[in-house]
């Protein structure tokens, strides 16, 4: 454990929330939050990773930090990075026993991570979200639910849903956790089980896109599936 993990103590709880250029659902994510955090009594951050956002993403953060300074973190990018790099800023500076990532647009629900909690307790490294019912575009769930099919035949992964943003990791095994180019956290899970982690997942909520637009195309396709095997020649390392 290094030396600034433990100056900065060790809570019970990191939740990180990469953010690009939304604006319009960061408040209502944030008070979904507390809402829910608040009753656990648990001690906890939420790490809002601001990958140099253009609109008033970064306002909204700091405001969140003035008025809840023991809660909210700001951790701003300096240069435009991508998911993948503002997940993994996150991941390293969080100093919570369990670590949460969520996306920032709402269609992850807060309100699932106490059931995220409760299933690690069966002795799992990581669980993730399983959007069963998912609200997103036709295109979006088809390549999603195939990426997820050739995962399982290749792997063996019992998992239904290895992409989902929505996850829960033990401490000591997010320094295991290969993010070294941009899409790499699609394959987190893999890579975990890949090392012989154990991965659960629970039946999550997930919500339409209430705001902005989503940012996936199916030029992503080809690229995520040259990524997938790249994970499997390395079996799921750094």
């Amino acid at each position: 454990m290094s030396d600034s993990f433990t100056s900065k103590g060790i809570l019970d709880c990191s939740i990180v929330v990469p953010v690009y250029n939304e604006e319009e659902s960061l408040r209502d994510l944030f008070g979904e939050i507390l809402k829910v955090m608040t009753p656990m009594r648990n001690d906890y951050e939420v790490i809002f990773v601001d990958d140099c956002s253009s609109d008033a993403s970064s306002k909204i953060i700091n405001d969140f930090c003035d008025e809840f300074p023991e809660v909210a973190k700001n951790l701003p990018l300096t240069e435009r990075s991508g998911q993948t790099y503002a997940l993994k800023q996150g991941l390293e500076s969080a100093i919570g026993k369990i670590v949460i990532s969520l996306d920032a647009d709402l269609q992850n629900d807060p309100g699932d991570i106490p059931r995220l909690l409760e299933k690690m307790k069966e002795g799992y490294d990581c669980v993730c979200g399983w959007r069963k019912s998912r609200q997103d575009t036709v295109l979006k769930a088809a390549m999603s639910k195939f990426g997820n099919v050739m995962q399982r035949l290749f792997t063996g992964m019992k998992i239904h849903d290895v992409s989902c943003t929505l996850r829960a990791y033990k401490k000591e095994c997010v320094g295991k956790i290969a993010l070294n180019w941009e899409g790499q956290h699609r394959f987190i899970p893999l890579s975990l089980s890949l090392q012989g982690y154990r991965v659960g997942e629970i039946v999550s909520n997930h919500r339409k896109r209430k705001y902005g637009y989503s940012k996936y195309n199916h030029r992503r396709v080809f690229r995520v599936v040259v990524d997938f095997f790249r994970v499997l020649s390395v079996r799921g390392k750094k």
